[in-house]
């Protein structure tokens, strides 16, 4: 991770780069989409991922500062969710990049935290 000016950890793109387990290059380009959505909310955030004890991955993007799981996307069955407090429920599809349009255009609008100070994602 990497320090910004105001002293917040942000997690860049190289690094979400190293949790391929479980997701296509596809998609990991889609994440990198959702990634770039919240840090240009002004979000100031942090990525995992895994597999779950069946054997499906998940991916989640988390707030630094609070430790919220803004965005957790998972497989599941063949089919691709995403839950987002903002949300109020589940998107689902078996499309991934349909997925990432409808969960992008519900992103949070502009916040001011980290804003200001940051530097953009490594590529």
């Amino acid at each position: 991770m990497a320090t910004n000016e105001a002293g917040a950890s942000t997690a860049h793109w190289a690094q979400l780069r190293a949790h391929r387990r479980g997701w296509s290059s596809h998609e990991l380009a889609q994440f990198h989409r959702v990634f770039d959505a919240l840090w240009n909310a002004g979000l100031c955030i942090e990525t995992d991922s895994g597999m779950t004890d069946e054997g499906e991955p998940w991916f989640v993007f988390c707030d630094v500062k609070s430790g919220e799981v803004v965005a957790h996307f998972a497989k599941i069955s063949g089919k691709c969710a995403v839950y987002a407090p903002f949300l109020n429920g589940t998107l689902s599809g078996r499309i991934f990049p349909d997925l990432i349009e409808r969960f992008l255009d519900r992103c949070p609008g502009r916040r001011t935290t980290c804003r200001d100070n940051r530097s953009p994602p490594a590529a």
